[in-house]
C-alpha cells in the first residue's frame, strides 16, 4: 500500500528494440524518450475503497497500454502517476 493506505500499481517498461522510442503517460501528457536497453517503473497511486483505480474502462485495472510504431503510451487509471529511473530520457530525440 501507498501512504495514507492508498494502493499503489507499478508497470515496468523497457525499450528491448535497437531504436529510441517514446513513453507517454496518459491523462498527464507526460513524456519520456527510452534510448535502447533503456528502463523505466511507472507507479500510479489509487484511492482506497472498492474501486481504486477511478480512470480505469474495466474494473480493477490501474494500467492501460497502447503500443504504436516507436511509441508506447501508458494510461494510469489512479489519481496520480510518476516514472522511475535514472535512464529516462526526459527530452525529445538526440
Amino acid at each position: 500500500m501507498g501512504s495514507d493506505d492508498r494502493p499503489e500499481a507499478r508497470l515496468r517498461v523497457e525499450n528491448c528494440g535497437d531504436e529510441l522510442i517514446e513513453l507517454v503517460i496518459e491523462p498527464y501528457g507526460r513524456d519520456y524518450w527510452l534510448k535502447p536497453g533503456e528502463g523505466v517503473l511507472v507507479t500510479t497511486v489509487g484511492i482506497g475503497g472498492d474501486a481504486p483505480w477511478p480512470g480505469t474502462t474495466r474494473q480493477d485495472e490501474p494500467f492501460e497500454v497502447d503500443h504504436r510504431h516507436g511509441s508506447v503510451t501508458v494510461h494510469a487509471n489512479g489519481v496520480d502517476a510518476y516514472v522511475n529511473s535514472a535512464d529516462a530520457v526526459t527530452s525529445g530525440p538526440q
